[in-house]
């Protein structure tokens, strides 16, 4: 580059010249604070310096310099009689790479000597300005009054007139010092860059690359606004018992991603949507946080390109379809190589930037949070798009986090609480999109989404904006001359860098340790690890007998608190007439374990299912059907019913209704769309759902033989079926062959409600005389509740063997089994037993 061109360029300085054309008379915005700092001279040559000084010779010793003057070294001669050596000390060789011996880079190495120490200024406890909107003025516009704002023109090829929001000087700066760099070899800039850095060596901890720190980093400089959403009064936006739902696009290969599963584990479900290939996600990477709860999605045309409309259109429903109202978040974190084209990274992004946002107003709820990663913002078309994320969102920020390097030109855009009135302006981004995409090999391009007195009027955000672009335009600046200085002598290294790593991985909560691949213990390991305390009775636990109701059964003393019971429908083999319920156990993915009486722990086979590792339950494999007749078409299914630690979590001690409140949870997060996997021995692999059975209260037998529908099956019998909870599949539904009752209390305790007190009374039968607490008064509820291991070895069964025994009219029983217990008989004992409470419940 010509030097005489570089001195030029650094001639700007804080005052806009009034004659200056690219400023097309539109005064920028005063900062708040003085951050800028003239780079005029940054290229001019310094006079040679005629006298000894520390800063001529600040590569030597000092006690070297003082050896020099004792031989008559003043500096405005050499030693020798006539003075004839050398003045200036000899200089190390500067020849880098394959550039040839004595090869310079003029503006480079000049640029070089013009950074110091005190230009970088370093934040650990990083802070971050929001700005809101509070008026309404677009949620009364349509997308038609929205779409006269699009100006369409001819493609812009340059950004260096873009200067309608940061200071002319700014935007010449940063291009001027990226032009800096075009001669500088790759490697030499890699090399520079991470010894000057001084956050390069927080890299990607425990992630499988740097995204995942970022997203750490921005997660605690939001105070956590991604991982433990708020409303603005401060109450948690994820319900009770609900997931934390989250979208993950144009992020491949996924450390965004591993990040929130690694905080949240598998209380998380994400959805991903990126290109396929070379950019997809890597799955098997997640190694700090597992993927089993993460369903990616390519969109209809399966490519996972997010500039086609039709894939936009297929991923929000396909996510809206799988939450009860949307995403709490959405991540996005796209981009792509630009080498050579670094000035007009921000032209050739536009779309991407457009989609992001798009995608984003289309599948977060109200009241849900976005953040995506852009680069420069100098154009009308991207602050445009800013302005209207500006009004979709109540509050919004950019962000140049620590650990986005700070020589390039990102930075985040972080979106605080969506607005319920967006529809217009979602509709107005489809349409801009589908113009774009529509004539991608044209020269026609919309060159602005708003005009630019509209956002020059609203101040709050004009100023934020402008201000923003200085103060990242200017930091980047000194990034880049750092990098300059550090190119020119590979000696030098940053020394704050491993104390800055240390000190911020503590204040992100993210371990300062090593990232290794997860080992997978033996099953005697992990089984030894989940049962804990319970191992060594293992034997006895997973053998327990399970026992039939017969006429035999002592109903009256079984049943003697309506409180103390709850079933679940399940299935019978029906060739063999035995129990085909066991435990499964996961090491993770699809590595998946049952436990046979007579083999012991086998691998899962015929099923392929993914569940997160350190999980222990009790269930059954089910048919699943749809269709009747001969149309029946069937899938296997695992149904949870007790569980006794859920990917890590122990379990065990809760009440039963808490214990099933959490396999729902944890079902919810583990399920994803009926996909293909692969093909073994010539068959088509599917992934097999996972379900949680509806636990139902004694009392509630009546309601639940009304809910069931009669099903053809294939030999055209008629049988009562019960639907499963799919969303995507609510015709889908089996045969249930009994009902499993679990016991509630622990041996012994009674519930009865204290009419004085309006709470419950627990008693203990076992006592004499009987002891009565009430709730509130014992220390520990396990005292009261019973375990898994207490509600599995008291299960009972109610097998039906009979077709008739689940009809709702009287069955003469004569010619039948006269074990069997028929639902007239079941019905009439809880009616006669709890009448009063019942009568009310029916009411």
């Amino acid at each position: 580059m010509d030097l005489s061109l570089m001195k030029r360029t650094f001639t700007y300085s804080e005052t806009t010249n009034e004659n200056d054309s690219d400023a097309e008379n539109v005064p920028p915005p005063q900062p708040r604070t003085k951050i800028f700092r003239p780079f005029a001279d940054c290229l001019v040559e310094s006079p040679k310096k005629t006298s000894i000084n520390t800063n001529q010779f600040e590569n030597f010793s000092d006690k070297s310099i003082q050896m020099m003057q004792k031989m008559g070294f003043t500096g405005e001669t050499g030693l020798g009689k006539q003075g004839q050596g050398r003045i200036e000390p000899i200089e190390a060789s500067i020849q880098k790479g394959r550039r040839g011996f004595g090869y310079k880079l003029e503006g480079l190495d000049l640029a070089a000597t013009k950074w110091t120490p005190d230009m970088e200024k370093i934040e650990l406890h990083e802070t971050v300005t929001f700005i809101s909107d509070s008026s309404d003025d677009l949620e009364t516009k349509s997308s038609g009054e929205l779409q006269a704002w699009m100006v369409v023109g001819p493609k812009k090829l340059s950004i260096e007139k873009e200067t309608k929001f940061c200071l002319p000087f700014v935007l010449r700066n940063v291009l001027a010092s990226k032009s800096l760099f075009d001669k500088l070899g790759t490697d030499d800039m890699r090399n520079a860059r991470s010894r000057s850095n001084p956050f390069e060596t927080i890299s990607n901890a425990i992630f499988m690359n740097r995204a995942g720190v970022k997203m750490a980093n921005l997660d605690a400089v939001c105070d956590w606004m991604f991982t433990n959403p708020v409303d603005e009064a401060g109450q948690s936006l994820v319900k009770e018992n609900e997931l934390l739902y989250f979208a993950d696009v144009c992020a491949g290969p996924g450390g965004f991603s591993e990040y929130v599963l690694w905080r949240k584990q598998w209380h998380a479900k994400g959805f991903g949507f990126t290109l396929r290939n070379e950019n997809d996600f890597k799955l098997d990477q997640f190694w700090a946080g597992h993927p089993e709860t993460f369903d990616t999605f390519y969109g209809i045309k399966e490519d996972g390109n997010v500039y086609d409309p039709e894939n936009i259109l297929s991923f929000s429903q396909h996510v809206l379809n799988r939450t009860p109202m949307g995403v709490h978040f959405m991540m996005s974190d796209g981009g792509f190589s630009v080498e050579g084209q670094e000035n007009v990274q921000e032209i050739l992004s536009k779309q991407l930037y457009l989609c992001q946002c798009l995608t984003a107003l289309t599948i977060v709820r109200v009241d849900g949070h976005f953040v995506t990663k852009l680069f420069d913002l100098f154009t009308p078309f991207s602050v445009g798009l800013i302005y209207l994320m500006y009004k979709c969102f109540k509050k919004i920020s950019i962000i140049k986090p620590n650990t986005s390097r700070p020589a390039n030109s990102e930075r985040y855009l972080v979106c605080k609480w969506k607005k319920l009135n967006t529809d217009a302006i979602q509709q107005y981004l489809f349409d801009v999109n589908v113009h774009l995409h529509d004539n991608r090999n044209t020269d026609s391009d919309i060159n602005e989404l708003v005009p630019f007195e509209v956002m020059k009027k609203d101040e709050t955000f004009y100023n934020y904006i402008c201000e923003s672009n200085n103060v990242i335009g200017d930091n980047q600046v000194v990034a880049l001359l750092k990098i300059a200085h550090f190119s020119k002598n590979t000696n030098l290294h940053e020394p704050k860098q491993e104390a800055l790593k240390n000190e911020l991985l503590d204040i992100w909560r993210v371990p300062n340790e090593i990232r290794r691949a997860p080992t997978k213990p033996s099953t005697d390991q992990i089984l030894r690890t989940l049962m804990d305390t319970w191992y060594a009775d293992r034997q006895t636990l997973f053998n327990a007998i399970e026992r039939n109701l017969t006429h035999n059964t002592d109903f009256e003393n079984l049943f003697f608190d309506r409180s103390d019971w709850a079933f679940v429908p399940v299935n019978v083999d029906r060739n063999s007439g035995k129990s085909v319920r066991t435990f499964f156990m996961s090491k993770g993915n699809s590595d998946v374990y049952k436990y046979s009486i007579r083999r012991g722990w086998e691998p899962l086979i015929g099923i392929f299912i993914e569940i997160p590792p350190n999980t222990l339950f009790y269930g059954e494999t089910v048919k699943e059907l749809v269709g009747e007749g001969c149309a029946q078409t069937m899938i296997y299914a695992i149904h949870v019913i007790d569980g006794i630690v859920l990917g890590g979590m122990n379990i065990r001690n809760f009440k039963l209704e808490k214990r099933n409140e959490l396999c729902r949870k944890f079902v919810e997060s583990v399920n994803k769309a009926h996909k293909k996997m692969g093909v073994r021995n010539g068959t088509n692999i599917y992934v097999a759902p996972l379900r949680c059975k509806t636990l139902y209260p004694l009392l509630d037998m009546r309601p639940f033989f009304e809910s069931l529908n009669n099903y053809q099956r294939k030999d055209w019998k008629v049988r009562v079926g019960i639907r499963v909870n799919d969303i995507l599949n609510p015709e889908q539904f089996y045969f249930p062959h009994g009902l499993l009752l679990l016991k509630i209390l622990k041996p012994n305790i009674c519930k009865r409600h204290d009419q004085q007190r309006q709470e419950f009374r627990y008693t203990d039968t076992s006592r004499t005389p009987n002891k009565h607490f009430y709730l509130n008064e014992i220390p520990d509820p396990e005292m009261v509740y019973s375990s898994f291991r207490t509600t599995y070895q008291h299960r009972k069964l109610w097998k039906w063997e009979d077709p008739r025994q689940v009809l709702k009219t009287v069955v003469d029983e004569e010619n039948t089994d006269p074990d069997l217990i028929f639902r007239d008989y079941f019905e009439q004992f809880i009616y006669r037993k709890y009448r009063l409470i019942y009568r009310k419940k029916e009411n």
